[in-house]
Formats: C-alpha cells, structure tokens, sequence
C-alpha cells in the first residue's frame, strides 16, 4: 500500500509515477479525502480534550455543592457527537486505505516506460541461443501431442488460460516442488510450514490478494 505522507510531501511525484502506470493523476483526489479524514481526527481531538477538561470541573463544582448542570448537558452533547465522527472518520479511513491498496506500485527509475509488452527494452541475453536443424514446437504444442497438457478440460473446469497437468508432466511438477522444498528446508535454512486452507481477509490484505482479487475469491 502506498504510504500517504509520501503522496502529502510530494503529489507531483506521485502523480507522475502513476501516469507512468497508465493512470490520470490521482493525488488531488486522495489528498482530499485524507484531508477531510484528518479534520474529523481533529474535531475528535478537540471533543475528546473538551469531555475531558468538563468532566474535571463537573466534580470541582459538585465538590462545592454548586450546581453542573450545564457542563452536564455539554458532556452529554458532546458523547452524542463523538460516535457519529467516529464513524464517519472510520469511513473515509477505509475508502483511503482500500484506493491506496488497490493503486499499482512505482516503477524503478530503471524501468522502461511502454503501453505494453511490445515497448520492453532488452538489457542482455544471457548464452547463445541453441540452433536447431529442424522448426520446434513450443511447449504447448509438446505437451498436448504427449497428451500430459490439456487446456480443453481445463477450461471446462476453470476458464481460459488454464491448463491440466496429466501423468508424468504432473509428477514432474510435484517433484519439482517437493525438490525446491527440500533444497530451502535442507539447505538454506528456512522452515517448511503448512497453512490453513481457509484464511481471514486481514492475512488476504497483508499477502496482496485484497482488495484487488476480492470479486475473484469465495467466502466461507
């Protein structure tokens, strides 16, 4: 999530960065809300110092057995308002929150600007490419004339751009797990744990999956 104090000090900036991601400039909008946000906190403030500063003299005077009445009233006015601030502050804290989760993040100075896939910019090649005597067939085109990859189940069972693993291509990529595990835990010192199946929408949101997959998700 985007950090506000960083949209506050420099909007321009922000602005900027986002347009690289393809978005119309953002901060007038966002610093708006965290604006009002912050006026509700500190109208919050001043009742809450107010309460407190009343209460003190309420008993002052009905130590002295003069009469509170008023202070009374104002202390009363003052717990009917709180919780209508409360929510509305907690309102726009949510809407800020959920528009700064869902925003893209910024891009590395070193990233080069582009609409698409077809605006990357090649750094290195890494080898020399293999030269074949014959055309070769991707790894589609293998996988479903060895009858180990069938996106036509898939699809049926998830939707386009997916596809089912079959008999030794599946094993492959079970062992292909498993060996990563291994090498992690074995060697590298990290701990292999195994997770509930079904988490709240707080671990969601701290793992990137909320807000911005949270029509995709099922809810028990």
């Amino acid at each position: 999530m985007h950090d506000i104090r960083f949209i506050r000090d420099h909007p321009v900036d922000f602005d900027a960065a986002m347009k690289r991601r393809g978005l119309a400039p953002l901060s007038s909008e966002i610093l708006a809300t965290d604006s009002a946000r912050r006026a509700i906190q500190g109208q919050l403030q001043d009742l809450q110092s107010r309460r407190n500063v009343a209460s003190k003299e309420i008993g002052a005077r009905k130590s002295k057995g003069e009469d509170a009445d008023d202070l009374i009233a104002e202390v009363n006015e003052i717990k009917a308002r709180m919780p209508e601030l409360e929510t509305e502050e907690s309102s726009l804290a949510s809407a800020l929150d959920t528009h700064l989760m869902e925003l893209p993040n910024i891009l590395d100075d070193a990233v080069p600007d582009g609409s698409d896939e077809d605006d990357n910019a090649l750094l290195r090649t890494v080898g020399t490419p293999v030269s074949f005597a014959f055309t070769p067939r991707d790894h589609v085109a293998l996988g479903e004339a060895l009858g180990q990859m069938d996106f036509t189940t898939a699809a049926k069972m998830s939707g386009a751009r997916f596809v089912l693993l079959r008999g030794k291509l599946a094993r492959l990529e079970r062992a292909l797990a498993a060996f990563m595990l291994d090498i992690h835990t074995g060697e590298f010192g990290y701990e292999e744990m195994l997770p509930p199946f079904l988490v709240n929408s707080s671990a969601m949101t701290g793992t990137g999956q909320l807000p911005k997959f949270g029509e995709d998700l099922f809810r028990a």
